[in-house]
């Protein structure tokens, strides 16, 4: 069992204890089979943390576990010292934003892809970012040919794994889970995509969980690695090599967004 607590003095924002995940039963066979069980973790503002393990350890499983998605998957969570009960799974999710290695965009343009979630009545009373911070969050990330306007079924998987991260992370969620998102990019791309989720943690207290295969590239303040049921984590001297140059310009609206987290 692996207890990541950093000694910072202040309350963890994500806590996770004894989540456990079982394999559907196969055939006639009605036992299930544990992939990970007893797992506790805590997770600060600001934190970058990176899952790694073997295939078919159970990362995507951690993940969707601590997202609410995992029917399978059991865990006591809390939020800011709230836990997951006392909240909606609607709510959960707005604030627990969970990024899937395959990537689906609605819509006929970037533009709306990116704006779908403004639609739901989770996000009610949130304005979404306007035109040039979207702009400036695909620039970011090495995606300056694609305009607004494309249409994003003719976009290819590492285009698309991009503005799928852009539209997540423009929800200012206070965690997210990121699940191999730039596992099809080439090294110059994956290093934008992983500057610009930690300069956006730094600056706005979000919480990062990347489940990572590549070599690590100095952004992560903990590694925490899954096998054989069970989580180890170890803390990394972190380099968080931001660019302050990059136009991440993407500003939280506060008042919509202060009004969000009240509810």
């Amino acid at each position: 069992m692996g207890n990541f607590t950093m000694d910072t003095g202040s309350t963890p924002l994500l806590q996770v204890r004894d989540a456990s995940c079982h394999a559907a039963s196969t055939g006639t066979d009605d036992n299930e089979t544990s992939i990970f069980h007893g797992i506790d973790l805590d997770v600060h503002t600001g934190q970058i943390l990176d899952l790694v393990g073997p295939s078919g350890s159970g990362k995507s499983s951690l993940l969707t576990c601590i997202a609410r998605l995992n029917p399978r998957a059991n865990a006591h969570l809390t939020l800011d010292g709230v836990d997951a009960n006392d909240m909606s799974v609607e709510q959960w999710r707005t604030r627990v934003a969970y990024l899937p290695q395959k990537s689906l965009l609605p819509g006929s343009t970037v533009k709306e892809a990116i704006m779908l979630p403004y639609t739901f009545a989770s996000m009610h009373g949130t304005h979404g970012p306007d035109d040039q911070q979207i702009r400036s969050a695909l620039d970011a990330v090495g995606l300056a040919d694609v305009e607004l306007t494309r249409d994003p079924h003719d976009l290819s998987g590492g285009q698309a794994a991009r503005v799928s991260m852009i539209r997540s992370i423009l929800m200012f969620p206070k965690v997210l889970l990121a699940d191999e998102v730039d596992a099809g990019l080439d090294d110059t791309n994956a290093r934008l995509v992983g500057v610009y989720m930690a300069d956006f943690a730094h600056r706005h207290g979000m919480a990062l969980i990347r489940v990572r295969h590549r070599a690590p590239d100095g952004l992560a303040d903990a590694i925490a690695t899954l096998a054989e049921g069970q989580l180890t984590v170890e803390p990394v001297e972190s380099s968080h090599a931001t660019d302050a140059s990059q136009p991440h310009d993407a500003v939280e609206p506060q008042t919509a967004q202060t009004e969000r987290n009240a509810k």
